[in-house]
This record gives C-alpha cells, structure tokens and sequence, in this order.
C-alpha cells in the first residue's frame, strides 16, 4: 500500500535529483507533497475459463491499469492523501468491474494526529484495507481493480504493538467513470492487533471482524447475512526457516440459519541458502468448513468475504470456502534479480454437502448433488525478473487438472492459463 511509504528523510536531500523532487516537495515548516503511482499491463490467455469449453480464448486479452497518487503532509499531525484509477479490459467480450473500470477516485482520505506523546491517528475517508495473511481482508490486487472502502478507522503504532479499530463501507465497482458507490448493504468492521517480538522474528495477530451483506447467496439460498470472526495467527518471516500458521471461527446469522464455520491454514519452507540457486522448499495446506446440509436451519460455509481475487492462482479461480488442499511448492532464486517458483496444488471438497464459490462468495454452479470431493489440481511455473526498485516483469503458465467433482457439475475441461506482467513503479 503506497500510502505506507515515507520519503520526509528525503528533507534534507539538498543535491536530489528529480526523482527525490518528485517524491519530496517542501510547501513549509514541516508540510510538504509527494507523489506517485504505477502502471502494469499483463496479456492473459486463457482456455476453458471456469472449466467452460464454450470460454476458449484464441488470442488472448490485456488488462491494463494506471494508479496515480498525491501525499500532501500540511503539517506534522495533518495529511492528505488522494489517488486515482484506470483499469482496462482490451478484447474482453463480457466487461467486469473488476477488470474494467475507466476511472475511479480510489483513494482520498485524511489523517490527524491529535497526541503528540501517544501514537495514535484517526482516518477518514475512501482508503484501501489489508490484514494479515489476506485470506479475509485483501487489496485484491488480481485481476485488475484494486478494492477499496469508505468508513473511519483509529490506528495505534506502538512499536512492538500496532492495532487498527475501524468501521468500514465497501465500495462497489461500476464500469464506468467516477460512479463507483459507497454500499450501505456491505460493510465491515472489527479489530486487527498485531504484536510482534523483540527482534521482530516472530508476528502474533489477533482479531476480530464483523460482516453486514443484506444479499448474501449460498448454495442452501439467499438472505441478510451477519456474521462474525474471531481469528488469531502467528508467523515468523525470518531466517531460512519461515512458517504462518492461522485459524479462525465465524457465527452469526443468514436470516434464520445460524452460522458455525472455521478454518485453519498452515504454510511453512525452509530456505537451503548454502546450495547453487538456493532453493526455497516449502508445502501449504488448508482446512476450511463446508454446509453440511443445504435443507437444514444452520450453516458452516466459511465466509472469505473480501479475499483476494486469486487465492488459488489465477487460472483456478475459486474462493478458499469448502476445500481442503494441500500445495507443494519451490522457489529457485536463479540470480540476484531473476527467481523461478513452481506450485503443485491439490483441492478438495470439504463437504459434500455443497459446492464450489467464485471469489466473490457466490455459488460456481447451479448444481449441488454431486458425490465427489476431488475437485482437480493444478501446477503453475513462473519466472520473476526484477530489474530495478521501478520495474518488474512476469510471465508463467499454468494447467489446471479437472478431478471427478468437476467433472459431475460441469463438462470438466482442463484449464490452460499463460501470462506476461510488466509493471513500473514511481
């Protein structure tokens, strides 16, 4: 999140160059502007989309997007930050909001600090939100559109300690220019804490998170949805030894059915520093409950609500509800600036009670009397090169194995996905 960057170093820079002077702009005693932004395109192609035969892509499609951004610091406890998007779909024939919105006001918000001996700054307005592992609470960076909200939150920066209180509306993407809307029918709200050690080796979050959708649709129906989440999680990101592991519960209501849900995830890779390429070895695994009975009055569908447009890779669009799996994976570290990773993952049904979702939390298919669990794999290879701290390049590929659950609701074609990413940050 660019808004997180902090150039005031930048202040007694008397020899920068223009580059400094973009990002460090003096306007008084302690207020100054920077600015920003990024540009990406990717060329996606893409076969049997959602296992769909009559989705065959022959040449493909781009997606670009443009973000521009303002820091304005009036002062040492006073900030002003604002960003704009573009987000196009070139060759698409069906247009989606998360790929394509024209222009939109992404971001514009204000920060005060009102305690000078108390780190704490309150923040209002249109602004992006992402915690901890990101399963619940994403940018949604994947395909095109970044996510953002409207709503108030209280930040707390204690050092070792930071801790987040907000009440948020999410803001619904239009394809259109500036008519994206705040919605009184989805909202969040909650807690994030995070904690971390001495030495800032080992990461403890806790939190909690309440979720308002007035038109939620399971595969057991529609209805207004209130939920809630309690959820903890610890990891540790340093040294050749790294691990996240993550749990949670949810209860509440979706009219008249109760909700009982949970999951846990678990990620963990050692990195073999000593060996040519020093590869990175590692296995991620889920556990996430399903309805166990569309006809009853209770409910067990994990909710992801604002989860990442691509938690399984993109070729597998699916969200992280009702599925267990389990993902090998490699990282080759081939040069300073040029890495390869492969990934081998495995999905199941958790329940056989109910199907798949789309990431947006809606039923993948109409069908729900299938018997199977094996919802298919997919390996998927990418290459990363990172030329400098402005530009990056990506290109992979992956091919998704169509198991007998798919095969069951759909005609269960594989799934064949290539992309090239380039992206220049400013």
């Amino acid at each position: 999140m660019r808004f997180n960057e902090d150039y005031s170093a930048l202040e007694k820079d008397s020899l920068g160059n223009w580059y400094h002077r973009l990002k460090y702009k003096s306007i008084g005693k302690k207020a100054y502007v920077s600015f920003g932004g990024d540009f990406r395109v990717q060329y996606l192609l893409m076969d049997n989309e959602g296992w769909n035969p009559d989705l065959r892509d022959d040449d493909g499609f781009m997606l670009t997007r443009w973000l521009l951004h303002a820091d304005l610091h009036l002062s040492g406890n006073v900030r002003v930050y604002a960003e704009l998007q573009s987000a196009l779909a070139n060759s698409r024939d069906i247009l989606l909001p998360v790929e394509e919105n024209p222009l939109k006001l992404h971001q514009l918000f204000i920060d005060y600090q009102p305690f000078s001996e108390i780190a704490i700054t309150f923040r209002l307005g249109r602004q992006e939100v992402s915690y901890g592992s990101t399963r619940l609470i994403s940018l949604r960076d994947s395909p095109n559109t970044r996510r953002s909200f409207d709503g108030i939150k209280a930040i707390y920066n204690g050092g070792d300690i930071k801790t987040d209180m907000f009440y948020l509306h999410a803001v619904v993407d239009k394809v259109g220019i500036f008519d994206d809307t705040s919605s009184p029918d989805l909202r969040l709200w909650g807690i994030f804490s995070d904690m971390a050690t001495a030495k800032k080796e080992l990461h403890f979050n806790f939190y909690y998170l309440g979720f308002y959708n007035n038109n939620a649709l399971f595969y057991d129906g529609a209805g207004m949805e209130k939920r809630h989440t309690l959820a903890a999680r610890i990891f540790k990101d340093r040294g050749s030894w790294w691990y996240d592991l993550e749990g949670g519960y949810q209860f509440g209501s979706i009219d008249s059915r109760s909700i009982s849900a949970w999951s846990i995830a678990l990620a963990t890779s050692y990195h073999f520093k000593s060996i040519k390429y020093t590869p990175e070895i590692g296995i991620k695994a889920d556990l996430i409950s399903g309805d166990k009975d569309n006809m009853d009055n209770s409910q067990q569908t994990l909710n992801t609500m604002f989860g990442p447009g691509a938690y399984f890779g993109m070729a597998a669009a699916i969200a992280p509800s009702n599925l267990m799996d389990i993902h090998p994976n490699v990282k080759l570290f081939l040069s300073e600036k040029t890495m390869f990773a492969c990934d081998y993952a495995f999905l199941w049904r958790y329940s056989t009670g109910e199907g798949i979702y789309r990431p947006n939390m809606t039923p993948f298919f109409e069908r729900n009397d299938a018997s199977s669990r094996y919802i298919g794999s997919q390996v998927s290879g990418v290459f990363s090169y990172r030329a400098n701290k402005h530009v990056s390049l990506l290109m992979g590929m992956s091919w998704f194995d169509s198991g007998a659950y798919l095969k069951e609701v759909s005609t269960g074609e594989n799934i064949v996905f290539g992309f090239v990413v380039a992206q220049f940050k400013f």
